[in-house]
């Protein structure tokens, strides 16, 4: 399924919502940021949480956070380092480390197991605009993923920000 962000949320806003194509709301994002990302927070439209990504406190360049559900269960890892020119992403789904492909500062990147492809981000013009198009291929952890591509994303915008 596919799902679309506006992208002048990253300029303007720590929320935003993550609509379908006919630019019905789906799910609202939540951020907390306090020089970096701290919390991110996807809730439906009802404002009942679904996950809830959090920073692991941790010395040094390295960044690890965690994905929880609504029950405080852990279910997904992030861990960020810096590369020379570029952040470095490691993403553990329960014990599975999965691949990110593709152009980070683009916003032209995949999730993959293997060579499954589980969601993909790019940006696109559509006729309500422009919009980051998030296509999710891995039906069984659908939201999950999509989550995991939005974290993701806002890591993203943050090295931008703090390496310009």
């Amino acid at each position: 399924m596919e799902y679309y962000i506006n992208p002048s949320h990253f300029a303007k806003k720590k929320d935003f919502l993550i609509r379908d194509f006919n630019q019905d709301t789906l799910f609202k994002v939540k951020g907390r940021f306090f020089l970096r990302l701290k919390r991110l927070e996807m809730t439906d439209t009802e404002d009942k949480t679904i996950f809830r990504m959090t920073k692991r406190f941790t010395l040094g360049f390295v960044r690890n956070y965690e994905i929880k559900t609504a029950d405080d269960r852990v279910v997904a890892r992030i861990r960020r380092t810096y590369g020379f020119f570029r952040p470095k992403f490691t993403v553990y789904v329960g014990e599975e480390s999965l691949d990110l492909e593709g152009s980070f500062y683009q916003h032209e990147f995949a999730l993959k197991k293997g060579e499954r492809l589980l969601a993909q981000i790019s940006k696109q013009v559509f006729p309500f605009g422009d919009a980051f198009a998030i296509d999710v291929r891995g039906e069984e952890e659908e939201k999950l993923y999509l989550f995991l591509m939005v974290g993701l994303d806002q890591f993203i915008h943050e090295f931008k920000k703090t390496f310009r």
